[in-house]
């Protein structure tokens, strides 16, 4: 048997040993007129209890009724699952209202 049949073979055992993994992978997703940030939050409060945090994916998109956000939330309820403690990193500047004189 040559060195590159047992390479393949081996890839695909570990492929197959990992694929039940993958398969516990959950995640929640929402869509949001009003920001990323809610979006996301509006995401986490879709997950159930004591679910750990496992990672973010954001993106927008605009139509006619303007910006829309989408944020999806990887978690897990494995007794074994880290949360990742990072933070959220927004793909756009938060924009700031500029105060002139006193006025908003």
């Amino acid at each position: 048997m040559s060195v590159r049949t047992r390479l393949a073979a081996g890839l695909l055992s570990v492929g197959l040993l990992l694929i039940p993994n993958l398969a516990k992978a959950e995640s929640s997703s929402f869509s949001s007129r009003i920001s990323e940030v809610d979006a996301c939050n509006q995401a986490q409060y879709l997950m159930p209890d004591k679910a750990v945090v496992q990672g973010y994916r954001q993106g927008n998109t605009a139509d006619k009724q303007g910006p829309l956000f989408n944020c999806s939330v990887s978690w897990s309820k494995d007794s074994k699952a880290m949360p990742t403690n990072r933070p959220i990193l927004l793909p756009n500047p938060v924009q700031i209202p500029i105060i002139w004189n006193g006025w908003l």
